[in-house]
């Protein structure tokens, strides 16, 4: 049972790495499109991507995967000990990712136009349609799911 929640752990960050790897991808692709370049970081009309948390949330997503990975061809001495370390690191990137998008929801709430920047530094009109959202709740299913994996590594 618990090799199996290791592997949907690793399953449920894989998601959250595509998913965001993408939506940086789309990101990159629409800045060149205005910008022309990738390396223009002042002075734009969107946001370079490398300066949004979709960016910074990727790279979190894909260590965190990475780390999933690595905890799984571990010895179940050492697992434990990995696992609670992950468990921080995700700690972190909910309370990042939740940030984030609460930013984006108080902007939106306190908008006199009815939209909003979004993460992405694209105008939203639905803050729940944003990659902060569904990156946020990929993290919180994450976090979970290493919270439910410590409590059985716990009492077996």
């Amino acid at each position: 049972m618990l090799k199996k929640l290791y592997q949907l752990q690793s399953i449920v960050l894989l998601i959250g790495v595509g998913f965001a790897w993408f939506t940086v991808y789309q990101d990159f692709s629409r800045f060149y499109g205005i910008e022309g370049t990738v390396f223009k970081i002042q002075d734009c009309v969107l946001p370079n991507p490398v300066t949004t948390p979709c960016f910074w949330g990727a790279w979190a997503f894909l260590i965190a995967f990475i780390w999933s990975l690595f905890i799984i061809k571990q010895a179940d001495v050492i697992k434990a000990k990995s696992e609670k370390k992950l468990i921080w690191l995700l700690i972190a990137s909910v309370l990042f990712a939740w940030g984030n998008f609460g930013y984006v929801l108080y902007s939106f709430l306190t908008s006199t136009t009815g939209s909003t920047k979004g993460c992405s530094g694209v105008l939203t009109t639905n803050p729940f349609a944003t990659p902060c959202f569904v990156g946020s709740v990929i993290f919180l299913i994450a976090l979970a799911l290493a919270l439910v994996i410590k409590h059985k590594e716990v009492r077996s």
